[in-house]
């Protein structure tokens, strides 16, 4: 049977944790090792994961010796992962008992290298905020239409969730060799860009992954609690979150670094130079954006 590695990060995770590890360990996959590295939680984070460390032999727990932030300590159970297939797991998200199963099965089946499934947006209450059924649409062998595709999709809290995705080993240690992580706006965006222009990805139909906003999953996160706040976020308008203006110069060069030893560099290249003067009006756009979220 195969061995599936998931590695959890956490930081202060009490208040979600708990219901994260329960909805794994309910998996009908059950050839897996749940492996949470603690980023010096200050809550009673630690005493909830050596709970559940005791109670089954699949749940290993480390607690870093100092806080290392949140892309080192993914980078940190990347490094930790043996087996055959490699997932990453945030403490505040939830997973449906078929998902590692009804994704690997996907793997298997369909000869692709990364499985996912639709996701759900959750607030930190749990109540459904938005499902992620464009995903679907980028499911497929590296082409120009499936990187359009990805490029032009609305980018508000959705397409960059592919990285949670199951992967086979080797592939996702390939592709953080393509573009590691790090501290910056668009990371995971990059990250997921630099998956699907090089590997194959098939999402499911089915809706088995539940991501949560709200919440916090490392010292440096800033999210906002506010079921309120997360539903005007999504909502209203997510074209406000394509091709961020003011940030125009990393966003491109992220994009040419995760298009790196592909053919698509220069035609992703023109299409967001063409669009340049919209990200313009929707950089101003923004501006008020920002003030009604304060509000």
């Amino acid at each position: 049977m195969s061995k599936v590695f998931i590695g959890m990060t956490t930081y202060n995770g009490a208040r979600f944790i708990s219901e994260a590890i329960e909805s794994l360990l309910a998996q009908s996959f059950p050839n897996f090792t749940l492996f949470i590295s603690d980023d010096t939680s200050t809550d009673n984070t630690k005493e909830i994961c050596e709970m559940y460390a005791k109670k089954d032999p699949r749940v290993i727990y480390f607690r870093q010796k100092k806080n290392i932030g949140m892309f080192p300590n993914f980078k940190f159970v990347l490094d930790s992962a043996s087996g055959d297939y490699f997932m990453w797991a945030s403490h505040d998200d939830l997973w449906e008992k078929d998902f590692i199963k009804v994704c690997l099965e996907n793997i298997e089946q369909k000869k692709v290298d990364v499985a996912m499934t639709v996701i759900a947006n959750v607030d930190s209450y749990g109540r459904a905020l938005s499902e992620l059924t464009e995903l679907t649409k980028l499911s497929g062998i590296p082409s120009i239409k499936q990187l359009s595709g990805y490029v032009l999709q609305p980018e508000i809290l959705g397409k960059c969730n592919l990285m949670y995705g199951l992967f086979k080993i080797n592939v996702i240690k390939k592709i953080w060799e393509i573009y590691p992580q790090r501290m910056e706006w668009g990371s995971d965006y990059m990250f997921s860009l630099a998956l699907i222009s090089h590997f194959s990805v098939y999402v499911d139909h089915k809706i088995l992954f539940k991501k949560r906003l709200g919440g916090h999953s490392s010292k440096d996160s800033t999210k906002c609690d506010s079921p309120d706040t997360i539903r005007r976020m999504i909502v209203k308008n997510p074209k406000n979150h394509i091709f961020p203006f003011g940030r125009f110069g990393g966003y491109f060069r992220g994009h040419m670094t995760a298009l790196q030893g592909t053919p698509y560099r220069p035609f992703v290249a023109l299409l967001l130079l063409v669009r340049l003067p919209r990200s313009f009006l929707i950089y101003l756009k923004e501006r008020n954006y920002k003030k009604f979220l304060t509000n």
